[in-house]
């Protein structure tokens, strides 16, 4: 007996609707519009984060320190200046979508439900760049600086029996006697970020260089919300004289931030805006990593900066995001007496707001309970071991694994989900060109092949291969788009920091590492 939730009068207000014919039709045409929205962004707007296929790279310059903040030391350029980046991914096996994807012929697309009995899910997030900046400062340390902003979004359900010739509740609630008590949760969390990164060589052991960075960011909370519905249970009885289904048992929370209620306001456009940003709370949050690597002269590599193994560790996203509740915030227990399936029809039949939402649960619940003051969503921290290693000339292979390390917390705090496990990347990448096929394996046990590929500033990749070549596998996968434009040449003279003299970066690194792994 789970809600299906539709946006009404602004992008940004949460409806729910229990599951009929109407609420699907309405679901399907917007799930039609945001897919077309992405597909449109995607090809023309040339913008590009999970960018996969360079983590590890040395060449990834600002767009690394999302990955591993130590990571822009050891990089073969003086700095580096993305204006604007995008990406984009999702996974879910509630839906599959057809006739649709990044290439045409594109036909009308067709939303059906994931027919049959299994745990659902869906994870989505997606995050965009503006004006990040890499700066070497010496030999040994670096700065990195910008603006992101980032979304993530997770729903999981208990086991579920779901069929797309499902109309009403009554067939749901049917279909369902065996799977009780079910459960759900959703969380949303959306957020601008300031961040500021400094990265330097702390250690030079025999034939290695140990690298360390810090990133500080500053939060602000743009929105939040969560749901969470357990021991949901149900019995077969009569109603109005028809067979049907009583609600008898369980928990519903949900809470969202009050800056999403300024748009449901009178208030003019801009009154909303400001009204909206003065709701916004800021955080502090941090991210840090540490990078071993084996330097090793490369044939036709005159920079310095080539290298044989390269092992980096990181813990990002070590922070929350804080949200003041919304008025119409709510816990509930629902263990009322004869609350029926048409009842509950009845009742959310006509919802027009957040305040109807609330009196529609308290006319179904046995008791409800208003959230006041603030709450927190955590951040998706985890914990990322990445292995680069360079096999001949400009081949290298990139190995990843991503542990979250927030799930200590998750019965007692809301967090953010990052769906990213497992991944491998074989890659052949210079300056100037670069071709990449990581193959990965996420969370929810989804297998995706991807491709990238970068010509000068340009960076096109794709999360899941499928996206292209397949016509029902949009709901899997994604894409990323980047410009990075990077200065400084080869082998340009710096001010070394033992000798006080200027010498080139490459005379500087075989100075202070003169063994050589070849």
């Amino acid at each position: 007996m789970v809600p299906f939730f539709k946006k009404d009068k602004s992008p940004y207000f949460l409806k729910i609707e229990i599951f009929n014919t109407k609420s699907i039709g309405i679901i399907k045409s917007r799930i039609r519009i945001f897919l077309t929205t992405i597909l449109l962004i995607t090809i023309y707007s040339l913008q590009g984060q999970d960018y996969r296929a360079i983590h590890g790279s040395s060449w990834a310059g600002s767009l690394a320190v999302a990955n591993n903040p130590s990571s822009i030391v050891y990089a073969p350029f003086t700095w580096d200046f993305t204006p604007l980046a995008f990406q984009f991914k999702q996974s879910t096996n509630a839906i599959i979508i057809n006739n649709i994807s990044y290439l045409p012929p594109w036909k009308k697309a067709d939303l059906k439900s994931s027919n049959g009995t299994f745990k659902r899910f869906l994870f989505a997030n997606q995050d965009m760049r503006l004006l990040n900046a890499r700066i070497r400062l010496n030999s040994n340390s670096a700065i990195a600086f910008g603006l992101s902003m980032r979304e993530y979004l997770s729903v999981k359900t208990s086991k579920l029996n779901m069929q797309d010739t499902i109309d009403r509740l009554r067939e749901f609630m049917g279909i369902n006697t065996t799977n009780i008590p079910a459960s759900a949760e959703g969380r949303g969390n959306m957020w601008a970020e300031i961040f500021g990164t400094y990265a330097r060589t702390i250690l030079m052991p025999a034939n290695a260089i140990i690298n360390a960075g810090i990133t500080v960011k500053v939060n602000y909370g743009g929105a939040g919300g969560y749901l969470t519905a357990s021991g949901l249970d149900e019995v077969a009885g009569l109603v109005n004289n028809k067979p049907g289904y009583y609600l008898t048992n369980g928990n519903l929370k949900y809470g969202y931030s009050s800056n999403l209620d300024v748009f449901d306001s009178a208030l003019t456009f801009a009154g909303g805006t400001k009204d909206f940003l003065r709701k916004i709370i800021p955080t502090i949050g941090i991210s840090l990593g540490a990078e071993y690597i084996i330097p090793a002269d490369i044939g036709g590599d005159a920079s310095g900066y080539g290298y044989s193994l390269k092992i980096g560790v990181s813990l990002l996203d070590l922070g929350y995001n804080k949200f003041h509740y919304s008025n119409y915030s709510r816990s509930a227990i629902l263990n009322k007496n004869n609350v029926s399936d048409s009842l509950i029809d009845f009742f959310f039949a006509n919802i027009v707001d957040a305040a109807s939402v609330a009196d529609s649960l308290q006319n179904i619940a046995g008791s409800t309970n208003a959230f006041q003051g603030n709450f927190k969503l955590y951040q998706p921290g985890r914990l990322v071991i990445n292995i680069d290693k360079h096999i001949i000339d400009n081949f290298f292979i990139n190995g990843e694994l991503t542990l979250p390390i927030t799930s200590v917390l998750e019965k007692k705090q809301l967090i953010a989900r990052d769906m990213n496990l497992i991944s491998l990347t074989p890659r052949y990448e210079t300056k100037a060109f670069g071709i990449y096929f990581p193959v990965s394996l996420n969370t929810q046990m989804k297998y995706w092949i991807g491709g990238a590929i970068k010509t000068g500033p340009f960076l096109l990749g794709f999360h899941n291969l499928a996206n292209i070549f397949g016509k029902n596998k949009i709901q899997e996968g994604g894409a990323y788009l980047a410009f990075t434009f990077r200065f400084g040449g080869k082998d340009e003279n710096i001010t070394d920091r033992v000798s006080g003299q200027k010498i080139s970066v490459r005379q500087s690194k075989q100075l202070r590492c003169p063994t050589r792994v070849q």
